[in-house]
């Protein structure tokens, strides 16, 4: 029978997981990073539904660096499945499921579900060591890397999914070779002190009947590394302390023998390899290095397969093509980017990091926590990835999302203090056959607050404002061209915005022979975007001048052109004037709010109520209405359709 407690602590937790879904299905518009949707929608959906797209340069099929294999029974088969339902409910029901919207979320509803993988490994983890796990559990379903990043389709999101399954399996190995190495030692104990030969051959049959760990979990493991190394090749700076302690997990008052370390490391080697072959092929088919035809005419070599991961390494260890994605100081994963997303679980982690550095600095080495323990592993399992990716100079925060895992189990319990069920309380003045059963009272604790307070703006931020308008216009320019004549060019130019995932657009790829009721035809392109990233609009304006000119020419092909400038509304201003000086017009067209790009931030400073004027120069004031509508107008994506005079 469930207690109150219990109760209610499955509801907060019920809670948490259908919020998850929740904000999955609303949907969340933040914008977190180009490679959410260029790294596995842009790839899928131009394949699955024929779709104009633009894979970046990763999925190049001369050199591929990515693996496929996740991605497509993520991503590639909940379109596969959109694909197939759509007809099925379009005739029934009269209702799309190729749309934008079930494009963006099926995927991410997909992930979602995974994610809750994390929770089970964390609370299976806690159970297995017989701790407490409710403020872990608690501190995950709060915090806005699982509500955000753990729904997203980034590698990154499966990359925790897949450590966490990683350090439950070795968890348990560890778990099961201490609790064997306990009853070793004991049955040995008992067998030297036993004076009889029966009482001796008694405890030689237990000690038959204890169950080898040597190899516990070995394919389960190697299996979750390789594919964790397809999916992203720097997992091995996260499975490396995890396969080294299960490696090495087993020890009792001796040390595992020379034998037995190389042996288990023999073994976790042969077991990676099927998981090798598997994803070798997979993705040597979907980059087209061999075919069904090939492998029927025996014509498959060395040569015909591809192996990502390397490709992956060989173009990182060049430093010229780190720099085109931004070299950083090698402390910005210490300093910056785990307070940034994990704020006070983060801080709490180095304060404590920083102490067992003076603990063994001062040969305090007691206080440290066992080599054999839980605990131990996953301090290592932080430090670890952390060391290793420092070394990198290409750091962004993302690259840090498996880490909370480990924070988490380590030190949830300082934000959220778990109370015992009840303290004995042995009366003063005599000595009664009865105890007292009392609980705790629980104070108020201002580190949860301050957790609750920043996740909650976190996910506010990442989840909804932060290019947030790229989606919902994305969805209106999807419409829009639906209801556009088949002969018009539509020429869209982005600025001070994320890249545009072209396949959510849905327009049928050019070029290609498409068949209907038996009637073959083909499309002409039609959408052409331009991303311009962070240019001076001047020279903007001046190049849509002349896509205007030129397209102005080929009116006997095409009766009409649209150019559409879509653009933060911190630019409105010096785009509208550039346009003037160009001899053009813009239109209002729609705006997308909210959206905030830290590229073009908003002046806040530009306006400011009666009351607080004193704190800036030159503001106009403004009532608190006015002022509210002004800072919306800040914090929106605006689309506009230009014009020029071209005679």
């Amino acid at each position: 029978m469930l207690t109150r407690n219990k109760l209610e602590f499955n509801l907060q937790l019920f809670f948490l997981g259908i919020l998850r879904l929740f904000f999955v299905l609303c949907p969340q518009t933040g914008y977190i990073h180009p490679d959410e949707y260029f790294q596995s929608v842009e790839v899928l959906a131009g394949k699955v539904f024929n779709v104009e797209h633009s894979p970046p340069w990763e999925f190049n099929t001369t050199r591929p660096i990515r693996g496929m294999a996740i991605p497509y029974f993520t991503t590639g088969l909940s379109f596969i499945f959109l694909r197939d339902i759509n007809r099925l409910v379009l005739e029934y029901f009269n209702f799309k499921t190729v749309t934008p919207y079930f494009l963006l979320v099926t995927p991410r509803l997909l992930i979602a579900i995974c994610s809750f993988v994390v929770d089970f490994s964390l609370k299976k983890i806690c159970l297995n060591n017989n701790e407490k796990f409710k403020s872990r559990q608690l501190i995950l379903g709060t915090s806005y890397v699982m509500l955000v990043y753990g729904t997203r389709t980034l590698s990154n999101s499966i990359e925790l999914i897949l450590f966490a399954s990683l350090l439950y399996f070795v968890c348990e190995s560890q778990t099961f070779s201490n609790e064997l190495v306990r009853k070793q030692e004991y049955i040995k104990y008992r067998y030297e002190k036993s004076t009889t030969v029966a009482e001796k051959a008694k405890f030689h049959k237990l000690k038959l009947y204890l169950v080898s760990d040597n190899y516990r979990n070995c394919l389960i493991i190697s299996t979750l590394s390789v594919f964790g190394v397809f999916n992203r090749p720097t997992f091995v700076a996260y499975a490396l302390m995890p396969v080294f302690f299960w490696i090495y997990r087993g020890t009792g008052e001796k040390r595992v023998s020379v034998m037995q370390f190389h042996t288990r490391i023999l073994f976790f080697f042969l077991c990676c390899m099927p998981a090798i072959i598997f994803n070798v092929i997979i993705d040597s088919f979907f980059y087209g290095y061999i075919t069904w035809g090939e492998i029927g005419m025996l014509d498959v070599s060395i040569n015909s397969l591809v192996v990502t991961p390397l490709n992956f390494i060989r173009y990182n260890l060049d430093s010229s093509n780190l720099e085109k994605h931004g070299l950083h100081p090698r402390c910005l994963h210490l300093l910056v980017n785990i307070p940034l997303l994990f704020n006070v679980l983060g801080v709490i982690a180095l304060f404590t990091l920083g102490k067992f550095i003076y603990w063994g600095l001062c040969r305090k080495f007691q206080l440290l926590p066992s080599i054999k323990s839980i605990k131990m592993l996953m301090t290592m399992s932080f430090v670890g990835p952390l060391l290793i990716l420092s070394i990198i100079p290409h750091q962004e925060p993302r690259f840090l999302i498996p880490i909370m895992f480990p924070l988490v189990y380590l030190h949830s319990e300082q934000i959220i203090s778990e109370n015992n069920t009840c303290v004995v309380k042995v009366p003063e003045a005599s000595i009664q056959e009865k105890t007292t059963c009392f609980k705790k009272i629980n104070k108020t604790n201002d580190l949860l607050k301050l957790w609750l307070v920043l996740n909650g703006f976190f996910f506010v931020f990442y989840g909804f404002i932060h290019q947030g308008g790229v989606y919902s216009a994305v969805d209106f320019l999807y419409k829009d061209i639906k209801f556009t004549p088949l002969n018009t060019e539509i020429h869209i130019v982005t600025s001070y915005v994320y890249s545009l995932p072209q396949s959510l657009i849905l327009q049928k790829t050019s070029g290609r022979i498409f068949t209907d009721n038996n009637v073959k035809y083909s499309v002409k392109k039609r959408i052409f975007l331009y991303e311009e990233g962070s240019k001076d609009l001047s020279f903007i304006i001046k190049k849509l001048k002349i896509m205007a000119k030129t397209r102005d020419k080929l009116k006997p092909h095409y009766s009409k052109f649209k150019i559409y400038l879509l653009v933060s509304s911190t630019q409105i201003e010096s785009s509208s004037q550039s346009v003037m000086e160009q001899g053009g017009s813009m239109r209002r067209v729609d705006s997308f709010w909210p959206h905030l790009s830290i590229e073009a931030p908003p002046d806040f400073t530009k306006y400011c109520l009666k009351w607080n004027f004193i704190f800036y120069d030159n503001c106009q004031v403004l009532s608190f209405r006015e002022y509210v509508y002004k800072i919306k107008d800040m914090c929106e994506l605006a689309l506009y359709e230009v014009e020029f005079d071209i005679t």
